[in-house]
């Protein structure tokens, strides 16, 4: 997996090929009703294909119309493509979930007959292995391909049916598995095992048939791979696994809550997660309010910014049916942050120090930024406190300190690019506190904001306001010290009113405020 760049093969991943393909032009052809679908030689048989010459009339183009986004693009309408291939005489199609997730239109054309489109609807998909199963609307009745029974080993001989590069001709090409059972994580779907074959497919091919020397199904073509050493990988989900999601998807989804997503990280942004690239209409995801260009940043609190789709997966499969599922997203659109539930409470925005100081952030400064996008996690040495930094503020103590000056140490967190700079007002980082106020005297939020403010007389004052994330509420206020932006925020939990976290942090860029607010949604007190 280190060495492979993986690439859907499916509608969303070729929308400038597939439109030019798909769209009209003179060359395209007529398009019969799906009244005329009766008449169409291509669909006159109506049992299990027997052999590789008469596969071409179970192998079918999915065409799909709605809309998609792609990180740092804005709203765009598509026309796409990709392949599947029947399963039963009353139209039953196999495909992939990436082809037909957050499409608003989907027709298929069966059998290489580019005249005739039938409209179809989705009964089921699954994200996670990347599999969906179709209808036709017409009723056929159809050929169709059935499962392979041969131990798959290399090196067997296999083909690759489907309709590449959005080119309505069917294409077939020949090649061998190379591995029975190779690794199956993507950035966008976490299968157990794929086979690795050499097979050509291309862009358009997602969601295609690969077949043994007898037109039987040994699995669903879905990825391929470029290596570091300038070769190229096929990959498709193993009839094993294939085929008993497939009967589960008959009955509805399993491991989806509705988006077509891929796994993102930007460390520019400081930003990683499940970037939204379609919603598909009525399901969890697009009842709670997510939409496309959202990126899901946390499911249930596990944190989603590793790479793949691994997390992302663990959480759905742990998920009981329709169970609420908090849910975290950045919108690109707004700069919001915001909190819900898949199955419950819709998305609100919750606070975000980036989004609301942006514009009191110094310019330029580079100082103790976040630049990695990676965090570690600090936990004080009594093991009251805990809380994620960025690696770049390596230079950190967990020693109890009385920074507060009444004569006894509270647990505490310091981090910074560089220590000694943050403390004589010159760079980034933080100190955390937990303060227990039953043990310090009558000290409320702003009592301790003062005690604080009182050492910036060499700078400007800013706000001083309340605010709430999804866990805590807090009161903060701000003070422009020239090259960086004192941020000094008391934090308490509902269920404890009797403790406090005073952090005391400093940002020179965007890029902190980011890692701040990583900062507040992380830390643990006890």
């Amino acid at each position: 997996m280190k060495n492979r760049h993986f690439f859907m093969y499916g509608s969303f991943a070729v929308l400038a090929l597939v439109a030019s393909a798909c769209s009209g032009g003179s060359d395209k052809p007529a398009v019969t009703s799906v009244a005329a679908v009766s008449a169409s030689t291509t669909v006159a048989a109506a049992a299990g294909v027997k052999d590789l010459a008469s596969m071409k009339n179970a192998v079918v183009q999915i065409l799909v119309e709605g809309e998609i986004r792609d990180p740092g693009d804005g709203s765009k309408g598509f026309a796409g493509s990709g392949s599947g291939f029947l399963i039963s005489a009353d139209g039953i199609i196999v495909t992939n979930n990436h082809v037909v997730t957050g499409s608003g239109a989907i027709t298929v054309r069966v059998g290489g007959d580019k005249n005739v489109e039938i409209p179809a609807k989705v009964l089921g998909v699954s994200e996670c292995s990347d599999l969906a199963v179709i209808k036709l609307a017409s009723t056929g009745p159809y050929p169709f391909l059935t499962w392979s029974k041969k131990v798959l080993q290399p090196p067997l001989e296999v083909y690759a049916a489907g309709f590449p590069l959005g080119d309505p001709e069917y294409t077939v090409t020949r090649g061998v598995i190379s591995k029975a059972q190779a690794a199956g994580d993507t950035n966008w779907a976490s299968v157990a095992h794929v086979i690795e074959h050499d097979a050509n497919i291309q862009p358009g091919n997602s969601g295609g048939a690969l077949v043994d020397n007898e037109g039987k199904l040994v699995g669903v073509n879905y990825a391929g791979a470029d290596l570091e050493t300038g070769t190229s990988q096929f990959f498709a989900i193993a009839e094993d696994l294939a085929q008993p999601v497939v009967q589960q998807l008959l009955k509805g989804d399993q491991e989806s809550i509705g988006v077509n997503g891929r796994a993102f990280v930007d460390k520019d942004l400081n930003l990683a997660g499940v970037f939204v690239r379609g919603v598909a209409p009525g399901g969890a995801a697009s009842k709670s309010g997510v939409k496309p260009g959202d990126v899901i940043t946390t499911l249930n609190g596990v944190d989603l910014g590793g790479g793949t789709y691994s997390q992302y997966c663990k959480v759905l499969r742990s998920a009981r049916d329709n169970a609420p599922i908090s849910i975290r997203v950045v919108r690109f659109d707004t700069q919001q942050v915001l909190e819900g539930e898949l199955n419950g409470k819709p998305l609100e925005a919750v606070f975000s120090f980036a989004e609301t100081l942006k514009e009191e952030v110094p310019k330029g400064a580079s100082t103790g930024p976040a630049k990695s996008g990676d965090f570690v996690r600090l936990t004080d040495d009594s093991g009251r406190i805990s809380v994620e930094v960025p690696v770049e503020w390596s230079d950190t103590s967990t020693e109890g300190k009385d920074l507060l000056g009444v004569g006894t140490s509270q647990p505490t967190i310091l981090a910074a690019p560089s220590y000694p700079e943050f403390d004589n007002g010159q760079g980034a980082g933080m100190a955390m506190v937990l303060i227990d106020l039953a043990g310090v005297g009558t000290l409320d939020k702003d009592t301790l904001l003062d005690s604080v403010d009182q050492s910036l007389s060499d700078c400007q004052k800013g706000t001083r306001n309340d605010f709430a994330g999804d866990k805590f509420t807090g009161r903060y206020l701000t003070a422009d010290c020239g090259n960086n932006l004192v941020i000094v925020a008391v934090v308490s939990k509902p269920e404890n009113p009797d403790q406090a976290v005073l952090l005391i942090s400093r940002a020179t860029n965007e890029s902190d405020l980011t890692a701040i607010d990583r900062i507040l949604s992380t830390f643990t007190a006890k």
